[in-house]
């Protein structure tokens, strides 16, 4: 039976400079001055917040339904509070990425989809009408919760119970906080009761809605309630327990009460968008080229070249017009929500190059972002990271900022261990410390972070929330001293003098003669390009594109309207939809073995076919001469990574005696806990803590939970010099796990010697 599972992210990671760290003293000094009282400086600090909220395409159009559950699993847990949290501090400015794929489906399959047969009034769902016009036409977890438990069939309890995103996806640190849940997770499959099975559903929205409805009465926008107090009680801060036997009629409420958050996640934005021209507002509101494909790599995959030399490179992909279809389709969708257009489109991954500049311009983009990695490695080099610059020529000329990964990385991965008030105190002193001496211009510093991903892992502040809270509560604080403003990029070129900022025009703003292609998962395109599966995804992708091309039916315009279903003209609408979704980076992401799921990555390999499948389909049905070939899984042998869900406790031991070991051994790799091949980020230890069995034997160790049959690539990176070689380096090579449980009982212990490769 699977059981739990931890669902796979795509994050804005990369790697960066190491952000100064308080000193014990200044811990202590944290931990004793009065709250919100900072060190005066001489300089304002522009503060860019950019919380990044995004969801790959999950429909599979054969069956009009989407294959996961987490567009709306996240827009009830983040999307919606993410923004509505702002509405108690005015002086807060922040930038939020809703991508066009998440919009796409959260209004097309949720929204639209289930409002005709909710009752918001009765908090009730006419489940006789639901199924009859979309049963099994949103997501198959929503058709469980409304079907009547005893009437579950093999399919749906597959769903239910083994499915590699089951009822029990939820990390750790989120089921701990429902100990019912964790009891029913850990009850042998035979011994489930229907009163069981029901209350699994029910926990599985639950568990994914933020903790504020769960506290008390909640008011959205659009006059809606929500208030999920009368089902669950807070026991202790953070833990939930039911308060009465869950029946079917609760199981519809719960799905009323998550359509409310859903249908509120547009208009909480739209309450607090800002506009340039009044400068008014909180939040600007960006997006992503449409399906959320790594635009330079649609551009020209030959773009690669430049920042992957040595690798192996598919045959060219290039398709200018394709890349200007992605960013105008993303400018339409947007429009139509939020009734104007928008001034920013941040690409996934932050992947830039400087060929794909003038699409942006040509569509109205004023400002992208990129990292510190892509930055350093432009022309000309040397640049301060804490500047916007302009990059292209003449009128095709944008701004551009620069993640600092560092600081937006202490959010990511090291506040999980942090209380609420001592992150954001942590948070607030790391900004500072950048600001400029007097004299000396404004700096403008940008945190980019993925926005829904992060707070599932806070383990001492439930979702994030205390941290949100103090953050912004501080950041209030200064903005009146203007010791720290929060600008959104918008802003703070074009100026808003009802807060004293100042124009920062794009014209005024020092040139990059040069951008380096790249991402902030690393400065290349190697999470999607350069090994043998990705390569043969890409050729795939070719095979159907020159297909397409060639079958004579050509490409609709972004602005029109899809026509209506089953028509001539509908199907030539789908293929050229099923080819710019199978551009979409996240099938390329999960290919290879620098990246993996832990669920597998097979489901995306369906889904990346499927959509090629649907190209020849389509375009078949509208008439044209195309012939499919057969479309073999790409998932290899070597590459095939079906992880069983079981969890083993993975402890890395790494001999570095005799070594000059200034701080620590770090380690490094291709998981998200081993920081995405960020060198020092992850300290081992020798003191006998965190998996390690002897304090100073210079054996350095640290423990990890990973799923069973898990891929792992590593190094181990010396913070001193090497006593061997002189300098400070990581060992010779990659080595790489296979995570195995040798001798049953849950454990996993590697034995490493600094430096060498058995």
């Amino acid at each position: 039976m699977v059981r739990q599972v931890i669902l796979p992210a795509l994050i804005f990671l990369s790697t960066g400079l190491a952000t100064p760290l308080l000193s014990r003293e200044a811990k202590d000094t944290v931990v004793h001055s009065p709250p919100d009282e900072y060190p005066k400086v001489k300089g304002t600090m522009y503060l860019n917040i950019i919380w990044h909220q995004h969801q790959p395409i999950y429909l599979d159009p054969s069956k009009d339904q989407l294959q996961a559950p987490w567009v709306r699993a996240y827009a009830t847990k983040d999307y919606y509070d993410m923004a509505a949290i702002l509405r108690g501090y005015p002086d807060v400015h922040v930038t939020i990425n809703l991508s066009s794929s998440l919009l796409h489906q959260l209004q097309k399959y949720y929204v639209e989809r289930l409002e005709p047969y909710v009752d918001i009034d009765q908090n009730r769902v006419n489940t006789k009408r639901y199924f009859a016009t979309y049963g099994g036409k949103t997501d198959p977890w929503i058709d469980i919760l409304l079907k009547e438990t005893k009437d579950l069939d093999e399919q749906d309890l597959t769903y239910l119970l083994k499915n590699p995103w089951n009822f029990f996806s939820i990390n750790e640190i989120m089921i701990h906080r429902f100990p019912q849940y964790l009891t029913l997770r850990d009850k042998p499959e035979e011994e489930y009761t229907e009163q069981d099975l029901r209350e699994i559903k029910l926990f599985h929205f639950l568990a994914w809605m933020d903790p504020d409805f769960l506290r008390a009465n909640a008011m959205l926008p659009l006059e809606h309630s929500v208030d999920l107090s009368d089902l669950v009680e807070e026991i202790e801060p953070g833990v939930f327990t039911l308060r009465k036997r869950i029946t079917e009629e609760d199981c519809q409420r719960m799905l009323a009460e998550v359509y409310k958050v859903m249908a509120n996640v547009i208009p909480i934005h739209r309450s607090l968008i800002y506009d340039a021209d009044e400068r008014s507002g909180q939040i600007e509101v960006i997006t992503t080229p449409f399906s959320h494909p790594v635009l330079p790599l649609i551009y020209d995959s030959d773009i690669a070249k430049i920042c992957q030399p040595k690798d192996e490179l598919p045959t060219r992909y290039s398709f200018p017009d394709d890349a200007r279809a992605q960013v105008e389709k993303a400018v339409q969708l947007y429009i139509k929500a939020f009734r104007l257009a928008p001034t920013g489109i941040c690409a996934r991954e932050g992947s830039a190059a400087h060929e794909t500049i003038a699409i942006l311009c040509a569509s109205g983009i004023q400002w992208t972002a990129s990292t510190d990695a892509i930055l350093f490695q432009s022309r000309p080099q040397g640049l301060s990271l804490h500047r916007p610059y302009a990059v292209g020529r003449g009128k095709d000329r944008i701004a551009v900022v620069f993640r600092d990964t560092p600081l937006s990385e202490k959010i990511l991965l090291r506040y999980r261990d942090y209380c609420g008030e001592e992150a954001a105190d942590d948070f607030i002193r790391s900004v500072l410390h950048y600001a400029p001496p007097e004299g000396e211009p404004d700096r403008l510093l940008s945190v980019i972070v993925d926005g829904e991903y992060a707070w599932e892992w806070y383990k001492k502040d439930v979702d994030g929330k205390d941290f949100l809270h103090a953050l912004y509560r501080k950041l209030e604080k200064l903005h009146r001293t203007h010791q720290i403003v929060t600008v959104t990029p918008t802003e703070y070129v074009t100026g808003n003098p009802k807060r004293g900022i100042p124009p920062h025009p794009v014209e005024s703003l020092t040139t990059v003669d040069h951008l380096w292609p790249g991402s902030c998962s690393s400065p290349d395109y190697s999470p999607w390009i350069g090994e043998h599966e990705e390569n043969l995804a890409w050729e795939y992708l070719l095979n159907a594109r020159v297909a397409l091309q060639n079958s004579g039916i050509p490409p609709p315009s972004p602005l029109d309207a899809p026509p209506k279903p089953h028509t001539k003209e509908w199907y030539r609408w789908m293929a050229w939809e099923a080819m710019y979704t199978a551009q979409s980076s996240d099938w390329f992401f999960w290919y290879g073995a620098d990246e993996n799921s832990s669920g597998g990555d097979e489901r995306f390999d369906k889904l990346y076919l499927t959509h090629l499948s649907n190209i020849y389909e389509f375009a078949s049905q509208y008439g044209a001469s195309i012939e499919k070939p057969e479309l073999e899984p790409i998932i290899s042998p070597i590459g095939e990574r079906t992880y069983a869900q079981k969890r083993i406790t993975v402890t890395f031991q790494c001999d570095a005696k005799g070594r000059d070991i200034a701080h620590a051994i770090y380690i490094m790799g291709n998981k998200l806990e081993l920081a995405n091949w960020a060198p020092d980020r992850v300290s081992m230890y020798d003191d006998g803590t965190h998996g390690d069995t002897s304090s100073g034997d210079g054996i350095w160790s640290l423990a990890f939970a990973f799923p069973e049959g898990a891929w792992i690539e590593y190094r181990y990176v010396n913070s001193g010099r090497d006593e061997a070689s002189g300098t400070k380096g990581s060992a010779v090579a990659k080595r790489i796990l296979i995570v195995s449980d040798p001798d049953g009982d849950g454990k996993q212990v590697v034995r490493d010697v600094f430096g060498v490769i058995e």
